[in-house]
């Protein structure tokens, strides 16, 4: 894989207010990026993990176009601690909650940009030795 995006998101209450972060690293070389998020409103755990999948996926497309790539000649393998959402957008788990359909849409749409993707769970210390919480 080119790139490796690992992503966190969550929020104090559930909905309460929502924050998330992500890291971009390019697999080559080793450079990286780690942004943190506060979002507005109030979201649910699920929600606040959905939406930090889409801002770094988008953020990895940005970059690449920004340097001149096409997206599509890359892949990017995605890594997270949240089972419901890396499951749900692999396609191996439905999509039950009606309000998290449109934020698995827009997901699905951005990993299609990409020439390859793979998701892949993985454990909460593993995210957190990444992105420093």
């Amino acid at each position: 894989m080119d790139y490796t995006l690992i992503f966190d998101g969550g929020s104090r209450g559930n909905p309460g207010p929502a924050f998330g972060s992500y890291a971009i690293i390019r697999n080559a070389d080793g450079w990286r990026r780690i942004v943190r998020l506060d979002f507005e409103g109030e979201l649910t755990n699920n929600e606040a993990e959905y939406e930090t999948l889409i801002a770094g996926l988008q953020a990895l497309i940005d970059h690449i176009e920004q340097a001149g790539g096409d997206p599509q000649r890359f892949s990017v393998e995605v890594r997270g601690d949240s089972r419901l959402v890396i499951h749900q957008v692999a396609g191996r788990w439905k999509v039950r909650k009606h309000h998290l359909r449109p934020l698995w849409d827009r997901a699905r749409e951005l990993l299609q940009r990409f020439g390859a993707y793979e998701l892949t769970w993985q454990p909460r210390e593993t995210t957190q030795a990444v992105l420093g919480h």
